[in-house]
């Protein structure tokens, strides 16, 4: 194994010990090589293995046992963001997660549709969700529509087949799952019906059965615009509408 370059040591060590697990040579939950042992291997100090591990360990790649040793830890971006959110480092914001939505889903739906995909598959899918969110909100049962709601918008990011998009939007779920509920909540208690909550969902299916993009993106932005309604954002609906 090649000793590393005395520069920028812990920075050498993080990009080794990143690889080893990224390459899957190094597994989640596995216990990896001990300070002793990688200082020996890499020919630096343990004081530089430690260091590099710290920040291995405040990233979510890996975590440290008291009298134990270091494990591979199953990494995920929802836990990274959730952090963040948790420290109000990124503003838990209704209407920016709303707008953020909005964004991911018609950039999803334009490049499904573009590209010509065979969305007969992913279109029976959502008109099953919709059918079972339909029937919860029927009965009153608010949490349960929410989940499937949760399901809808997910399954509209993913028409993109677009691995950064799907993982974006998985990495901030419990955000996006928030906002849904806040957003079904107040389409009830201001609509007094379930019609306008069904039917933005029954309108994205006829767009996308249809491969009619602009009624996507109306769609999108009519149910922006209530939301903007909703939270006392009267002058950014204005302006919407102009888009």
């Amino acid at each position: 194994m090649p000793k590393l370059q005395r520069q920028s040591l812990t920075d050498q060590i993080f990009d080794y010990v990143q690889q080893k697990i990224l390459s899957g040579e190094w597994k989640a939950g596995e216990k990896i090589p001990s300070e002793t042992e990688l200082a020996a291997q890499l020919g630096v100090s343990r004081m530089s293995i430690r260091a590099a591990l710290q920040r291995c360990n405040a990233i979510g790649f890996t975590e440290t046992r008291v009298g134990d040793g270091t494990y591979v830890l199953d990494f995920s971006m929802q836990t990274y963001f959730r952090t963040l959110f948790d420290f109000n480092i990124l503003e838990s914001s209704y209407e920016q997660l709303n707008e953020f939505r909005m964004i991911l889903q018609i950039g999803s739906m334009r490049l499904a549709l573009l590209r010509g995909d065979d969305l007969t598959e992913d279109i029976a899918e959502l008109a099953r969700i919709t059918g079972k969110m339909e029937a919860y909100l029927a009965a009153g049962n608010y949490e349960a529509f929410a989940e499937e709601d949760f399901q809808f918008h997910q399954r509209v990011c993913n028409l993109s087949h677009n691995t950064f998009i799907a993982s974006l939007y998985e990495a901030i779920s419990q955000s996006f799952f928030d906002a849904a509920r806040a957003n079904m909540n107040h389409s009830i208690s201001h609509n007094k019906s379930s019609d306008m909550v069904i039917r933005f969902h029954r309108d994205i299916l006829d767009g996308l059965r249809e491969k009619d993009l602009d009624k996507c993106i109306r769609t999108e932005i009519a149910a922006l615009q209530r939301n903007y309604q909703y939270y006392g954002k009267k002058d950014h609906a204005n302006k919407i509408l102009v888009l």
